[in-house]
């Protein structure tokens, strides 16, 4: 896969991952009244990293950073799910088609069994740990065709994507759905099926950004 070797993380890389998680898993919302002090006291961190884990979810859309007032989360909105399948749909369609005519009994070996861990995520009611091998699936296609500005992109979204997957899954059956999705991608892949390929992803695309559309609509309302 296309990952760097492990290291040991800054304050700030710390700090990034602790605020990031928080907000993920619905811990941090709108509605929490956050400084760069209160933050760093819930952390146990000194203020420098956490200001600096904050500019750079500010860059990815986390947060914002408002001058002299605070921190506000930055909850997804329909528009932002919208953008974000329109590129997906773009790059990973494109992608799909230069993957199937490289695609061998390996690659398929490796997507199945990301499939599996994806089923037992999902037999564990783990929405967190499903959409992890929901996003390593789609961006193991990296793995057979790589095409490195593609790759960034979609790198530095991953991790709203992961965002918006969560919002999805929170509707009753969608992850049961997601899975049956990926086997009729990776079937597809198997049977070097490239229309049908392309058929399953933007119908996997489709189904993804109405539920997650749905989940963003349902929260506005009950905030009210």
């Amino acid at each position: 896969m296309l990952h760097l070797e492990p290291r040991e993380k800054s304050k700030s890389e710390s700090a990034y991952s602790a605020i990031k998680d928080l907000i993920i898993r619905g811990n941090l919302t709108r509605e929490d009244a956050l400084s760069v002090n209160l933050l760093a006291s819930k952390l146990e961190m000194s203020k420098t990293p956490v200001r600096e884990a904050l500019q750079k979810l500010e860059s990815e859309g986390f947060v914002r950073i408002i001058p002299n007032q605070g921190v506000v989360v930055c909850e997804l909105t329909v528009g932002e799910a919208n953008y974000m399948y329109e590129l997906r749909m773009a790059l990973e369609g494109y992608l799909l088609r230069r993957v199937v005519p490289l695609i061998t009994d390996e690659h398929i070996r490796a997507l199945r069994l990301l499939l599996e861990k994806q089923r037992g995520a999902m037999e564990r009611n783990d929405p967190y740990e499903f959409m992890e091998y929901d996003n390593e699936q789609h961006l193991y296609l990296h793995e057979i065709y790589y095409n490195p500005m593609i790759f960034d992109v979609m790198n530095r979204l991953v991790d709203r994507i992961y965002f918006g997957g969560i919002h999805a899954l929170r509707l009753p059956g969608r992850m049961d759905a997601t899975l049956r999705e990926h086997v009729l991608i990776v079937d597809a892949l198997e049977d070097r099926n490239l229309e049908k390929a392309c058929q399953t992803l933007e119908y996997h695309f489709t189904k993804g950004l109405s539920s997650t559309t749905a989940s963003v609509e349902i929260h506005l309302l009950k905030k009210g």
